[in-house]
Parts: C-alpha cells; sequence; structure tokens
C-alpha cells in the first residue's frame, strides 16, 4: 500500500523565491533621539532578516541545517511569535486577548520546527504582524510607559523595544549564517557575499603579528 503523495512536497520547486522586506529598505539611523533610534534599529534588523532569505530555493528555505536543527523558515516563525508576544499581545493588547502558545512557552520551539506552510504564507505573517506591532507602537505615549508582566512584575516600553532589538539581530545574524551554509551546498562555484553585507577580510599577511600597543597613559583603576 503505498502512502498518498504530499501536495506541499510538489510545490518545492527549485526556482528562488523573492521576498519584500517588511519595512523600507534604508540603514540604520546614525542619528535620532532614543524613540527613533530604538524602532529603527528593529525595522533595520527586521528587512535583514527577510534580505538572508532572497534567492534561496523553497526547499531550501524549510530544509533544517545539520548540526543546529534550526531552518530558515522557522527563523521567521519564531520572530513573528516575539512580535505577536511582545508587540501586538502583551504592550498592544496589555495581555487582554487570550494567550496563544509562544516561543514564551518554549524558547526553541519555533527555531526548530520548519513546519509545513509556504514561505510565502510565513513571510507574510511576519510582515504583517510587525505592522500590527508598529500600529502599537505608535500610541504610545512614552518608553517609560509599562506595562504588566506575570514573570517581570511591570516591563518598560524601552525594555520590549531593546528585547525585540537583541533576539531579532541575533537570529538576522543566524539567518545570513544558515544562508551562507546554504549556498556553499550548492554544486558549482562558491556564492558571493549577500547583497548589502560586508564581505569578512582576506588572511593576514605572513610574518610576525605586531604587538597592540595602547595609546595614552594606562586607565586609573
Amino acid at each position: 500500500m503505498t502512502s498518498p503523495p504530499d501536495p506541499h512536497a510538489a510545490t518545492l520547486t527549485t526556482d528562488p523565491v523573492l521576498f519584500a522586506a517588511p519595512a523600507r529598505r534604508r540603514e540604520a539611523p546614525q542619528v535620532a533621539d532614543e524613540r527613533e533610534a530604538l524602532e529603527g534599529w528593529l525595522d533595520y534588523f527586521r528587512s535583514e532578516t527577510i534580505l538572508a532569505l532572497d534567492g534561496l530555493t523553497e526547499g531550501e528555505l524549510g530544509r533544517r541545517v545539520s548540526g543546529t536543527g534550526v531552518s530558515m523558515l522557522g527563523i521567521v516563525r519564531h520572530l513573528t511569535e516575539l512580535e505577536r508576544t511582545w508587540l501586538v499581545e502583551r504592550w498592544g493588547e496589555r495581555g487582554r486577548g487570550a494567550h496563544a502558545p509562544s516561543y514564551v512557552d518554549d524558547p526553541g520551539a519555533g527555531v526548530r520546527e520548519s513546519g509545513i506552510e509556504h514561505s510565502a504564507t510565513l513571510v507574510a505573517t511576519y510582515q504583517t504582524t510587525c505592522e500590527r506591532g508598529r500600529d502599537a507602537l505608535a500610541a504610545a505615549e512614552s518608553l517609560d510607559d509599562a506595562v504588566r508582566d506575570d514573570r517581570r512584575g511591570h516591563i518598560e516600553l524601552r525594555w520590549i523595544l531593546l528585547h525585540l532589538i537583541t533576539e531579532t539581530a541575533r537570529h538576522a545574524g543566524q539567518a545570513q549564517a544558515l544562508r551562507e551554509t546554504l549556498l556553499a551546498a550548492r554544486p558549482g562555484p562558491a556564492p558571493g557575499p549577500l547583497p548589502g553585507l560586508v564581505p569578512p577580510p582576506g588572511p593576514l599577511p605572513p610574518g610576525p603579528v605586531p604587538p597592540i600597543v595602547p595609546s595614552g597613559p594606562p586607565p586609573t583603576l
């Protein structure tokens, strides 16, 4: 007796998938007030995550990389839950809505799963959730505003934004590393660096490494 065909597997083509970043592509803010800087850096790392997906195939996006158990789509799902949990539910709704299971309950679940959803569906959900988070932020009067949290008592909006920036930046870097691994596994010449990223420096020239000599007087302890 043969198993029925997997309808999702039939759609895993070798064509590259292209996505639009969830925010306007821009450089991270250089000169800004605190709130503008925090929101700008969060948008920057959101777009860096989506940029890391561009050009990969549907199969590559859902593939768990050996040694990590993590897939690109798992990262997107995890970041979606992160945005939904903190900005949409904890901040925007002040915890009034029904709590859905998220990465808060199992920190690794969203990253480990590759799921059966198509990449376009997952990325669109991430984009929509990011936009809902921006709407919630727009209604805030101050970064000092706080919301009750069962585990931490009360947390400020500032803390929520810093937490989201830290997590999104970490996973954006992880996605870019996974991208390099997936591209390196393709047959043919090695791919170039991800557009917009600075390529790593070449090897050091032969010979002894000069010592690092501090400038100025030593600090006073």
